[in-house]
């Protein structure tokens, strides 16, 4: 079975400046610039596939598999494969491997070398330190064949989706790393569950507000176990199989000053299956002996005191077979470098989110940041920043404090929370006249026919309802699967946010510099989580464009083949409170040229003889 994992870690940008020379007086100590978080690593990771033991009734890795833990892609390595093979995690799949030596030219050295430019450039990692290296790429995957696939289940299709939840507590005291004391399963709940003690930003408020009630987080389908406590090191006992020739030897791994060698290449030989050592590594092996350990320790709680009302919701957690969320809460000091880390969709049984530390402010956003990985969320960028954009949970949300920052248009989009423009007069919440959902607010070319305007569009602020914003593809013929279509033209989200300063209320974590703004994203994606690749990018805010400096936004043109392609043009008539009136052209024409079709194509406001290129 395959899971594809995203993590990140927090740095603080370099010094903007040298330090002044040691004779002059210090300067006045100034706050130490924000953390940002960056992307850590992208990987893709094989694992046992689960079966339901019959005499427990509880999940289980499959007991005859002998399939050695571990990573077989990292990064881009990662995304290649998965796009290739289409691959969701939970798929299973057949996998020829061969081990590779430290020399050889992989993920390892690529994420190394990553680390030293960082270090070099004055950056360094949150509470990280020598011992924190990325894990080796122990396997080297040779071919892949998909078995079965997993069902698309994470998408909101009309029924709400009710998630089931157990969040460990994980103890690592035995390698000399306890939680701190403050983390109880009181506070955890209280910060997870909506109650008059809650935070704003709790998940559950997170969830039912940035999906319009489309996901269910009840009370009754949450628990919190532990502390979990969990051996610094041990091992799996090697299943008996033939005995294997003995491999060529391999050169000596090479060592790297100031930094401890290398786990070994496989952790497994003819004694062990797997090996784990927490005060070392955070490898795959790690990761599934917390799993490993915490599901024991839950199964044996639910055996001690079968009747308590509690062990009885907790063992109808345990026995659920679709889409369990497990959260596991792991002590600030792990040997890990990422802040959080999390399955990518969530198709299995269950599915995990790990989030190192716990307590401070960004708390609730790193929960909630992991939670969307489970979702099939992609991160939210502006240009080459891979978290650049600060309207969304799955950007940077570094200034949204307490408040909850929900997902960007297209994001929303990509999940089925939300969605384009219904008929003007149609209800909250509801699909319009004809069962339809959204398909007045998706424009095509099909839209500019006539003319080249389609004027008075009016997007509601995104928190006031789910049909929301404006889609825009001059690169379609029309919004059927089978229109005409060509390459090389993006898909444009056109929304509106508006800053809600009531505690706990939808965009409550919106900044000012996003507050009644027209915000434009480009999206390619479609609702499939088995489409790869495609991000949300935010590329400009109105109504005073970055761009042009003024309530008018342009796209790159595009060379016309028929009437497909072009560019959009958006201006920002109003805004206000509650909405944004915009008009939206599609440019044929960088300059007008077809002086007597009555079209405006080059969208300046006036057509054929109004226009000064026409006289």
């Amino acid at each position: 079975m395959v899971k594809l994992k995203s993590a990140f870690r927090f740095v603080r940008p370099p010094p903007s400046s040298r330090p002044p020379p040691f004779r002059r007086p210090p300067p006045v100590a100034s706050p130490s610039p924000a953390f940002t978080h960056e992307i850590e690593l992208n990987e893709l990771q094989i694992l046992c596939p689960q079966e339901v033991d019959s005499s427990t009734n509880y999940t289980r890795d499959d007991p005859q598999c002998a399939v050695p833990r571990g990573s077989v892609a990292v990064g881009d390595e990662a995304e290649a494969v998965r796009t290739e093979f289409r691959l969701l995690s939970g798929d299973l799949v057949n996998v020829t491997l061969e081990e590779v030596d430290e020399s050889a030219p992989g993920s390892r050295r690529r994420q190394l070398s990553q680390l030293r430019r960082e270090l070099a450039s004055g950056r360094s990692l949150l509470q990280a330190d020598a011992a924190v290296v990325p894990p080796a790429k122990s396997f080297r995957l040779k071919s892949l064949r998909p078995v079965r696939q997993s069902e698309q289940k994470e998408i909101y299709t009309g029924t709400p989706i009710d998630l089931r939840t157990v969040v460990y507590i994980m103890d690592f005291s035995d390698c000399r790393m306890p939680q701190p004391a403050a983390v109880t399963r009181e506070r955890v709940t209280r910060d997870m569950l909506d109650t008059s003690a809650s935070p704003a930003n709790n998940l559950a408020d997170y969830y039912t507000t940035c999906s319009y009630g489309k996901t269910i987080f009840n009370p009754d389908n949450f628990i919190v176990v532990g502390p979990v406590p969990m051996k610094c090191a041990g091992n799996i006992p090697a299943i008996p199989r033939p005995p294997r020739p003995a491999p060529p030897p391999r050169p000596p791994p090479r060592t790297i000053s100031t930094r401890p060698a290398p786990p070994p290449l496989s952790r497994r030989n003819a004694t062990y299956e797997d090996w784990w050592d927490l005060s070392r590594f955070c490898s795959a092996s790690e990761q599934q002996a917390w799993e490993r350990a915490a599901e024991a320790f839950a199964q044996a709680e639910v055996a001690k005191n079968p009747d308590d009302p509690e062990m009885q919701k907790l063992a109808r957690l345990l026995t659920w077979r679709t889409r369990r969320r497990n959260i596991y809460i792991l002590p600030p000091t792990v040997r890990c470098s990422w802040a959080g880390y999390a399955d990518v969709t969530c198709t299995s049984a269950t599915c995990s989110a790990y989030v190192r530390g716990y307590g401070s402010s960004t708390t609730p956003h790193v929960v909630m940041h992991e939670a969307m990985h489970n979702y099939g969320l992609e991160h939210a960028g502006r240009g080459a920043l891979e978290y650049g954009d600060q309207t969304d949970v799955m950007g940077d949300y570094s200034r949204a404090g307490a408040g909850l920052l929900c997902p960007n248009a297209p994001n929303l989009y990509r999940i089925g929370w939300a969605k384009p423009l219904n008929p003007p007069g149609t209800p909250r919440f509801a699909a319009d006249a004809d069962g339809a959902t959204g398909a007045w607010g998706n424009l095509t070319v099909a839209n500019f026919t006539t003319s080249n305007w389609v004027r008075g569009l009016v997007i509601p602020a995104q928190g006031s309802r789910d049909d929301n914003m404006v889609v825009v593809n001059v690169g379609a013929g029309g919004p059927e699967l089978d229109a005409e279509r060509i390459t090389g033209v993006n898909r444009y989200y056109f929304s509106y946010r508006v800053q809600n300063r009531t505690a706990g209320g939808y965009d409550s974590g919106v900044t000012s510099s996003y507050h009644r703004k027209v915000l434009v994203h480009s999206y390619n994606g479609i609702q499939s989580e088995r489409v790869f690749g495609f991000k949300p990018n935010l590329v400009d805010a109105g109504p005073s464009f970055g761009s042009s400096k003024s309530s008018t936004w342009t796209s790159p043109f595009v060379a016309v083949r028929g009437r497909l392609g072009g560019a959009v043009r958006v201006v920002v008539v109003s805004t206000s409170d509650t909405e944004a009136v915009v008009d939206v052209c599609q440019v044929t024409e960088t300059r007008e040229s077809s002086c007597g079709d009555g079209l405006d194509n080059d969208c300046d406001g006036a057509a054929d003889s109004e226009d000064s290129d026409c006289q």
